[in-house]
């Protein structure tokens, strides 16, 4: 193997010479495949045309690249100072190179070696120290699917895939608009990894740009293999439990973002896009709301945000009240659930420490388990379980009802990754109910509001609706308003405000006029 100083050394005109390093690097790869022949009639001279066999299409780079190096040799005929006619050079070859997508052309070794990393394929002409690049990759990929972590029952049924031109593609198709800014980015010294930054010039803020560009850019790493990795690297807070950024594999919700100013990171191998920045809102959203009427979008925003307190604060709520506060629960109440205590050899807040710990596991498992077999085993495992502790005297049945309920009320939480942040909130809630009652329940409350207030993603506070200067945007967000009143972006809709304008009044078929 070259070291990196001998990578970023200039070709040589000796073909033989370059061949030698080029294969020493790859340390004889069985899939790099150095095809080497003649090329003109009348002047032959040597060529090598270099890819990875598992990379491209063997049959395609033999009948477009192969083919087109059968070129009059005088057309290559080095200059009296030993430099090519680099010009002449792709301009003759461009030309006999059709299928080819893309041309540039290389003068060191660590270009060629990318290129051919990348699953391109490079050509090298004795007597010339530069060689061609020719876009040919080709790496197994799979056609798009549904998507399998963002299901709806309305809109499009199709997610991302493996290949980032497609996925571009996809996206494309829904913003079919020049300002649609695509930056390329290579990430990973080892894996160097193809990146893509999208954005609508006219409607993202550029100093947020610019932050995201600069974060991306300053990324040193030895492998990036998905946005979930670059999200880590970019964390303004990478030790909040709390995700700041959204991942996303539907290239619906992708484009409709970018269209609201958000920015879209693609990572080449990976079916999702990263969406910046990100507010506490998103956890509320699917990408069904917008394809249902606003009133039925709106009571479901409102289930969802129930749903996210029952499951975070359900099983605390209810230890601290039977431990501390039985005022509040009415007597009848309190002595069935003192009657159901009787028996139960370990405190209430032991108990249920036990019990989220068990049904975390059994739901842990059935997230492992193959799809087939995963949902029964959650299902049927929680049940046999809870049935059986119950029976044996270990849990009491009033707890197994609420655990059961917050775990439910989980699982109507859209982002899984957001919801692990909220599922593992219960613990210190569950302490803090248990020592202290409800007063230490609030103040647990308040300590995560002002965590959560304090973060920001590429500068926009995450509870930036909260502020009194958004109070109407934060009603727009969670009461879903008709697209009538849905405001337009700013910056395209600063003639119009609103996304729609109202809708004409009927006319009287008998008067052939507004009634």
């Amino acid at each position: 193997m070259i070291t990196e100083n001998a990578r970023e050394r200039l070709l040589s005109p000796d073909l033989a010479c370059n061949l030698e390093v080029i294969k020493a690097e790859f340390g004889n790869a069985p899939d790099l495949s150095v095809r080497e022949l003649l090329t003109g009639e009348t002047q032959p001279r040597k060529a090598a045309v270099i890819f990875l066999k598992s990379m491209v299409s063997v049959e395609t780079v033999i009948r477009s690249v192969v083919q087109a190096l059968t070129i009059e040799s005088e057309d290559l005929i080095p200059g009296d100072s030993g430099s090519s006619k680099t010009v002449d050079l792709l301009k003759t070859v461009s030309l006999r190179l059709p299928a080819a997508s893309e041309l540039h052309l290389m003068h060191t070794f660590e270009e060629v070696i990318n290129t051919i990393v990348k699953g391109d394929t490079a050509v090298l002409i004795d007597g010339i120290s530069e060689a061609i690049g020719v876009e040919a990759a080709h790496p197994p990929t799979r056609a798009p699917e549904l998507p399998t972590s963002e299901s709806t029952v309305l809109g499009p049924q199709v997610g991302f895939t493996e290949s980032i031109d497609t996925n571009i593609a996809m996206i494309r198709t829904r913003l079919r608009t020049a300002d649609l800014a695509i930056e390329r980015l290579v990430l990973g010294r080892q894996s160097r990894t193809e990146v893509r930054l999208l954005y609508l010039r006219n409607i993202a803020p550029k100093e947020i740009v610019d932050e995201l560009r600069r974060r991306l850019q300053n990324i040193d790493t030895d492998i990036v293999l998905d946005p979930g990795m670059i999200r880590d690297l970019i964390a303004e807070r990478p030790y909040s439990p709390f995700i700041v950024s959204r991942l996303t594999e539907r290239p619906d919700t992708t484009a409709a973002k970018l269209n609201l100013g958000s920015m879209a990171v693609l990572v080449d191998g990976s079916p999702f896009a990263m969406l910046l920045p990100s507010q506490f809102f998103a956890l509320i959203e699917t990408a069904e709301d917008y394809y249902m009427q606003s009133l039925s979008t709106t009571a479901l925003r409102l289930l969802r945000l129930v749903a996210y307190m029952i499951s975070t604060l359900a099983t605390p709520f209810y230890v601290a009240v039977v431990n501390y506060h039985h005022e509040l629960v009415p007597l009848p109440l309190l002595l069935n659930v003192a009657a159901t205590q009787e028996g139960v050899p370990l405190p209430l807040p032991i108990t249920a420490f036990f019990t989220e710990i068990v049904l975390d596991i059994v739901r842990e498992a059935g997230v492992r388990l193959p799809k087939q077999f995963g949902p029964a085993v959650s299902i049927v495992g929680a049940l046999v379980l809870g049935q059986s502790a119950i029976q044996a005297g270990f849990v009491p049945p009033g707890l197994i009802i609420v655990v059961m309920f917050a775990t439910i009320a989980a699982f109507a939480v859209p982002r899984a990754e957001n919801a692990l942040a909220y599922r593992l909130l219960r613990f210190p809630f569950l302490l803090l109910g248990s020592v202290l009652g409800l007063p230490g329940l609030m103040l647990g409350v308040l300590a995560v509001i002002y965590h959560i207030a304090s973060l920001k993603t590429l500068g926009v506070p995450y509870f930036q609706m909260y502020t009194p200067g958004n109070v109407p945007r934060l009603l727009r967000k969670l009461l879903f308003a008709p697209a009538e009143l849905r405001p337009r972006t700013r910056p395209l809709g600063h003639k119009n405000r609103f996304s729609r304008g109202p809708l004409p009044k009927p006319r009287d078929p008998k008067e052939g006029r507004e009634p």
